[in-house]
């Protein structure tokens, strides 16, 4: 999936700029320049954790939890800077930052006290859950032009992620009498953080319309796993894996100097 969408980008941009390269040779028209930019984030990154457990009372018996988080979809906020060090090639730093409150859901199946495999489930939501992601994208850059005042740049190198995600601790629920159905008490809620080293790889088309500024639009897919090992009431070992970054599309200005 992840060479699939690098060679498809490269290979779009290429094929856009190569008949127009001819037409301009000055394909980096400033020093440095500065991007600032309202990207999207085009693919899901929901995730699930499945923890199965020995009940603390019927002990020949598993209690089951599923926990799944929502997507992180939605608008970024992007700012980034470049210098260029030869006729088409560059170097670069972009910080994106995005936040998230989303509900999430789960699915609880708990040993019947009383009863042999026989056991009590419960559903339900959680709202409220806050995810947040700062990256930071180091790239190599090389420029093509695309014909006057218009250019391309391709980009690629590291990302550092720094990534805070709620986790379910726990969930409390009440057996009710009868034995034969769970009520949802509450939730308990930690926030975890973690840093994450990834990739990144982008074009950029700039038209520069004035002296100093121009607009543009912005492609760029980054991506590091991130681990989670949130604590547990019960002291249970738990870790699973998710995934920083994703595909941003967008635009914005730039300031050219």
């Amino acid at each position: 999936m992840t060479w699939k969408i690098c060679v498809f980008l490269a290979a779009c941009t290429l094929v856009v700029a190569a008949p127009l390269a001819a037409q301009e040779n000055r394909a980096w028209f400033e020093r440095t320049f500065v991007t600032i930019d309202l990207p999207f984030q085009a693919l899901n990154n929901d995730f699930s954790e499945s923890l199965t457990f020995a009940d603390s009372v019927r002990r020949t018996e598993n209690v089951n939890f599923l926990v799944h988080y929502p997507s992180t979809r939605g608008a970024l906020f992007d700012v980034g800077a470049g210098v260029r060090l030869t006729t088409n090639v560059g170097v670069g730093v972009t910080g994106s930052w995005s936040q998230r409150s989303n509900s999430g859901s789960f699915d609880l199946k708990l040993p019947n006290p009383l009863v042999a495999n026989s056991p009590l489930e419960l559903t339900g939501a959680i709202s409220d859950l806050h995810r947040s992601e700062m990256g930071f994208h180091i790239q190599a850059l090389y420029a093509r032009p695309l014909g006057r005042n218009v250019r391309v740049m391709l980009s690629g190198g590291p990302s550092i992620f720094k990534t805070t995600q709620d986790v379910i601790r726990s969930v409390e629920v009440d057996i009710l009498p009868g034995f034969r159905s769970l009520q949802f008490d509450e939730a308990l809620i930690t926030e975890d953080k973690q840093t994450s080293l990834g990739f990144n790889v982008g074009a950029d088309i700039t038209w520069a319309f004035a002296e100093h500024i121009g607009v543009g639009t912005v492609t760029r897919y980054s991506r590091a796993n991130v681990t989670w090992k949130p604590q547990s009431e019960s002291g249970l070992s738990r870790a699973f894996e998710t995934h920083a970054g994703g595909l941003h599309i967008g635009g914005g200005i730039r300031l050219l100097f």
